[in-house]
């Protein structure tokens, strides 16, 4: 049971030591910038550029302090609080177009008639996280995303087209911090994607497509049909 603890706390203080560092990412070129700015001869070319930086690595922090928000949420089992009924083809849309990136987009006829019982906004953003990282495996391509009716539900798979799991990769993916990160943050989206996922009593795995791409697979269950009468 000692042992047991020990590796907790083990693994939740490197957990902390990584944040600190990635955290001071950001931090150095706002403090570089906030001092250079201060200077009286700064050129309104240079002060332009240094605004620029400091929006960009601002809206980055931003980023990370709401990634750490939603992975201890996600501890907490506080992730999702909320739930309505929501069509399973508007989400994947809705996540689609936030992207804003070119997809390969299929859609079953048969998701028209069906409903999910979930939160939209964390749903998109699960599926948001799946497509971005998708789309930074792949050099030449797009990424293809399917939804489709299944007996357990609906199930949505992203794909990297021409791109296929790493070695070991597969299985790790889900299973700690990326080394690193697709988004430049803190490497815990893709756990806090299927953390969404099973908030929602759903489940989300790593696959392989038929030629050997590398496939997320997600299958969300229906909402409960409302009583006759």
């Amino acid at each position: 049971m000692a042992s047991g603890a020990g590796e907790a706390a083990n693994a939740s203080g490197m957990l902390l030591d990584r944040l600190a560092h990635d955290l001071r990412g950001p931090l150095s070129p706002l403090q570089t910038a906030a001092y250079l700015l201060r200077r009286p001869d700064i050129e309104p070319e240079r002060r332009d550029e240094l605004l620029a930086i400091i929006d960009r690595q601002t809206a980055r922090l931003s980023a990370m302090v709401q990634e750490v928000s939603d992975w201890t949420r996600a501890r907490q089992l506080r992730l999702v609080n909320r739930r309505d009924v929501v069509a399973p083809a508007m989400l994947v849309e809705l996540a689609v177009t936030s992207s804003g990136a070119d997809i390969r987009l299929d859609i079953a006829a048969a998701l028209d008639d069906v409903t999910l019982d979930g939160d939209a906004q964390r749903l998109v953003q699960m599926l948001s996280t799946l497509i971005g990282f998708m789309q930074s495996r792949i050099v030449d391509g797009k990424v293809a995303v399917g939804a489709d009716l299944v007996p357990e539900g609906v199930r949505i798979e992203v794909m990297a087209p021409g791109a296929p799991w790493n070695a070991a990769e597969r299985d790790g993916v889900f299973h700690g911090a990326e080394p690193a990160p697709f988004d430049e943050g803190l490497g815990m989206r893709l756990m806090i994607a299927q953390a969404i996922a099973h908030a929602h009593d759903g489940d989300m795995v790593t696959a392989d497509s038929g030629d050997g791409s590398a496939l997320i697979r997600v299958v969300l269950p229906l909402a409960a049909a409302a009583p006759e009468g």
